[in-house]
């Protein structure tokens, strides 16, 4: 009898899908609560409503950009506040966090081609006064902004939120358009306050004039240190604490950490100068 051997069958191949990997921000989906409102009194949502969407594009027209990830445009504008009232919904503070690092290196770039004469020590003056809480939230409040930004039921609008929210649209619109139209964005914002601040020098930036008072005398750059923070989430009191070669000088308190570093260098500078 002749017997027959069967062959084992191949193993059916399963064609591998590529994996995409992009920085695409998803947005959580959930029905806004009707009592979560902007500063102009619209209400929020995790998905942005055809009204909200239509405000995020008029503000995009203004700003000269065409942004089509309108979702991440609104997450920029989410402040943790509204955020914490809406289940699942994302705030702007990953997106404030990447914005600050774009704005500075922007307006890094920026004033090295605008001031080909000036020194480093010049140079990081006068960017820490244009990339200063103060000039951002002054920025953001003559744009308007405010009353786009999402808060929560019990929050008022402030300086730091506006100066936030701003670093977080930049970071924003670099992920969706890239560094090209921030490049612009930026010149077109920060334009007039780098001619003040070249105008006006240093005169209300503590920090640049501690930097120049310790350099000059050898004994490096200020170091700031956060000593604790106060206050809910959504409001939180900043301590810090300034060191000079080691030493803790001086200490202050703020609403931003910018804020109180500024205070605890002003503390400092007045300590350590001579008196007249």
């Amino acid at each position: 009898m002749e017997t027959t051997v069967k062959t084992p069958s191949k193993p059916r191949r399963t064609s591998a899908r590529p994996i995409a990997i992009t920085n695409i921000a998803t947005t959580p989906t959930f029905s806004p609560s009707e009592n979560q409102m902007n500063s102009s009194g619209n209400q929020a949502g995790a998905s942005p409503s055809p009204k909200r969407l239509k405000e995020i594009d008029q503000l995009c027209s203004r700003l000269g950009v065409t942004c089509g990830r309108m979702g991440l445009v609104h997450e920029a504008l989410t402040h943790s506040s509204a955020a914490k009232e809406m289940p699942g919904a994302k705030d702007n503070e990953r997106l404030e966090f990447f914005g600050d690092a774009v704005l500075r290196f922007v307006v890094s770039e920026y004033l090295l081609e605008r001031f080909p004469e000036y020194d480093e020590g010049k140079l990081t003056e006068l960017r820490s006064v244009i990339v200063s809480d103060k000039v951002l939230a002054e920025i953001a409040q003559n744009m308007g902004l405010s009353k786009y930004i999402l808060l929560g039921q019990k929050v008022q609008m402030r300086p730091s939120i506006m100066a936030q929210a701003l670093e977080a649209l930049i970071g924003a619109i670099y992920q969706d358009l890239g560094l090209f139209h921030v490049q612009g964005l930026v010149v077109r914002l920060f334009g007039d306050a780098t001619t003040i601040a070249d105008r006006d020098e240093v005169k209300d930036n503590f920090k640049a004039q501690l930097q120049e008072f310790t350099q000059a005398r050898g004994q490096g750059l200020p170091s700031y240190q956060v000593l604790e923070t106060e206050g809910p989430p959504h409001e939180p009191t900043f301590k810090v604490s300034v060191e000079i070669a080691g030493e803790t000088i001086a200490s202050a308190s703020g609403k931003s950490k910018k804020a109180a570093e500024q205070e605890a260098a002003r503390l400092a500078y007045e300590k350590v100068m001579p008196k007249k």
